[in-house]
């Protein structure tokens, strides 16, 4: 009974992370080479006549108007959003550039108008059949978009990223405005022009943008809290949707930029690498804590099958969960480094840049971004105790009843447990499905008690222990 109940709540959990995941928020042949129709982007004279000058390239970001059957798009729109997302590229490229990549974000053109090329895509249901929810809304309008584009394939850019607008509902309703994998939804209105930034009431502007970030691979961040935030202001995937809605300093962080760097649509000439292909890969991370310096000390290696050209890090606490018990990402703060000779990751992150660190729970991201634009993720978890970072010595481990770190939890400092001990700490023997291995520690789980028989060795977090599931009967726990 207790293996079908356990296999049941994996099944629901890995449900449910799934759905999380795709919510971020979500290979054909090469085409010929960009074409560029400006190398250098002015402000927009939105008053003229003439269309704004935009880049496209190889691959292309694919803008899908999907208009309900009672909701007709604003007749407007293709001119005015030219002016917008030609603003968008440009201001994408300006804040790449202040790390050193002169990359711009693919538009497609209409040759006979010059404009932004939109696909305009007749919905079968009236706007009521759209609402917010994604588990509605987001597969059925995805699968309209497929139906049109399997007889209009040629609309389309041979790129993975779609924004996908909507009119604004003038029922009352609410509407998609997410993203969702490499797709984005978000609505339009007449507000929606560069002429009508700052808007006071509206953060749909800067919201479309953020949006079209998770659109394009990016998760949540935050600014560094003293060298980004007093300076820069605020990340447009932390609450950017409001500061640049607003006109106030919204700005891109270097991860950020980083992962746009080798974003298909954002690549001219086309590399040889398939996008986001997938990698084998490892990845051990360690870290250090220096208390005169006030610094983690990032150490450790990987293995990956193909080129990996960034080490992106996420410190990530586990606050503002807004009553879900969710990581809600906002407040995750972030560094890239290069990847060291050997495939080493090397690297200081001080405590300076993060805002909370006095008892909250944190979870350490280590990422591989691959040259093709895949990012490999490892998870580490610690925690602040009166400000002081509980790893290595003080490090400890979460053992977990059921897969996807669900059932009871248990966590372990540094250290070693017969079965007795276990079961006197409240983890049954035998019962072990996952564990959360924190940062600077390593685990052995054995099958026999008093560390006999066969031994599993994790230095990272496992939501499913696998061919060790139920058999743990003694552990230690080791700080690296």
């Amino acid at each position: 009974m207790k293996n079908r109940r356990k296999n049941q709540l994996r099944l629901s959990l890995l449900f449910m992370i799934t759905g999380t995941l795709i919510i971020n928020a979500c290979k054909k042949a090469p085409a010929t080479e960009a074409e560029t129709f400006s190398t250098k982007l002015n402000t927009l004279d939105l008053a003229g006549s003439t269309p704004p000058s935009f880049v496209t390239n190889s691959k292309n970001l694919n803008i899908v108007m999907f208009v309900p059957t009672d909701n007709p798009a604003l007749p407007d729109y293709k001119t005015r959003l030219t002016a917008l997302f030609t603003h968008f590229q440009t201001w994408l490229h300006t804040e790449m550039l202040r790390y050193g990549y002169d990359k711009y974000m693919g538009l497609a053109k209409v040759d006979s108008t010059s404009l932004v090329r939109f696909i305009e895509i007749p919905a079968a249901g009236p706007q009521a059949d759209y609402p917010y929810s994604s588990s509605v809304s987001a597969a059925k309008i995805l699968n309209e978009i497929n139906a049109y584009k399997a007889t209009h394939a040629s609309a389309f850019s041979n790129s993975s990223h779609m924004l996908i607008l909507l009119p604004q509902r003038t029922d009352g309703g609410d509407q998609p405005f997410y993203g969702w994998g490499k797709n984005c939804f978000a609505l339009d209105n007449a507000n929606m022009a560069v002429d009508k930034i700052p808007n006071p009431n509206s953060n749909y502007l800067g919201g479309m943008l953020h949006e079209l970030g998770h659109g394009l691979n990016l998760p949540h961040d935050h600014a560094k809290y003293a060298s980004e935030q007093p300076t820069l202001g605020t990340s447009l995937m932390g609450s950017g949707n409001v500061t640049f809605s607003k006109g106030q300093p919204t700005f891109l962080t270097e991860v950020d930029a980083a992962i746009l760097n080798r974003n298909e649509i954002f690549q001219n000439p086309l590399p040889t690498e398939i996008p986001y292909e997938s990698a084998t890969t490892t990845i051990n991370a360690n870290a250090t804590y220096n208390s005169t310096t006030q610094a983690f000390n990032l150490s450790g290696s990987f293995t990956s099958n193909k080129e990996v050209t960034d080490i992106l890090v996420y410190m990530d606490p586990n606050v503002n969960n807004e009553g879900t018990g969710a990581n809600k990402d906002y407040n995750a703060v972030t560094w890239r480094f290069t990847p060291g000779t050997g495939n080493t990751i090397s690297g200081t992150i001080p405590l300076t840049e993060l805002y909370y660190k006095t008892n909250e729970p944190y979870e350490l991201k280590a990422k591989l971004l691959l040259k093709n634009g895949n990012v490999i993720t490892q998870t580490y978890t610690f925690s602040f105790l009166n400000g002081v970072p509980q790893i290595g010595a003080n490090g400890s481990a979460k053992f977990f009843q059921n897969a996807s770190y669900g059932g009871y939890g248990v966590s372990l400092p540094v250290g070693e447990y017969t079965t007795a001990d276990l079961v006197s700490l409240g983890i049954s023997n035998n019962d072990v499905s996952s564990v959360n291995v924190g940062l600077g520690v390593k685990v052995i789980m054995y099958d026999g008690d008093n560390f006999t028989g066969t031994s599993i060795t994790l230095t990272s977090s496992s939501s499913y222990t696998s061919t060790f599931n139920d058999k743990a009967s003694s552990i230690k726990v080791i700080a690296l």
